[in-house]
């Protein structure tokens, strides 16, 4: 099992001479989950991304780690499970061929049988040869989701991992943190959501 740990030292992003943050700093180990919180525009997302290696941060390191070795950035993709706006898939294809794809570019088994077993995880498994171009954003949102159980990754960051989502759907989410946890994954949320939050066993809060 893959270990990961995650280090943010004196991180800061600039944009046009402003500081959206600066100096943040913490440490999360295999089975704690960070939680981001902070008004609309504060940076969530972007603080996210930067641990993702998305974007630079304009100071500051980000440290990951696998199994007591930091990984380059280029490294950091295969070990990452991302629920975010920034998961695209591909609308004129069926959510099981998206989650083909998908598993495919991991080297992870990608059959027919093994889509539906995650789409069945998230309330999918009827519409799962259906385009995305017909989901409602809910079931966008919920097929992310999918992806993310899918690739059992060993670091997972989710940004408002419940937006759009129904009573049942927000079990899901609530299911997979929990078992992340329990699993000795490592979690990163960006979130507004108390209950989300409440996971959470360190906190970074954005002005």
């Amino acid at each position: 099992m893959t270990r990961m740990m995650v280090e943010l030292v004196n991180i800061g992003k600039c944009y046009g001479g402003h500081y959206l943050f600066r100096e943040l700093n913490a440490l999360v180990q295999p089975g704690e989950c960070l939680a981001i919180i902070g008004r609309n525009g504060s940076g969530k997302s972007t603080l996210l991304k930067i641990i993702a290696g998305l974007v630079r941060p304009s100071s500051g390191t980000i440290r990951v780690v696998a199994n007591g070795r930091e990984l380059q950035t280029d490294q950091q993709a295969a070990v990452i499970g991302m629920v975010s706006p920034e998961v695209i898939f591909y609308h004129p294809l069926t959510a099981m061929e998206n989650l083909q794809f998908l598993l495919n570019g991991r080297n992870l088994e990608a059959t027919e049988q093994a889509a539906l077993h995650w789409l069945k995880q998230v309330g999918l498994e009827k519409q799962g040869n259906k385009p995305v171009s017909s989901y409602s954003t809910g079931m966008r949102q919920r097929l992310k989701i999918a992806v993310a159980l899918a690739l059992e990754s060993p670091l997972i960051l989710l940004d408002e991992p419940s937006s759009n989502l129904d009573t049942e759907g927000k079990d899901i989410v609530g299911q997979f943190i929990a078992n992340a946890l329990a699993a000795q994954k490592t979690v990163v949320i960006a979130s507004n959501e108390r209950w989300e939050t409440e996971y959470a066993s360190h906190k970074i809060t954005l002005a």
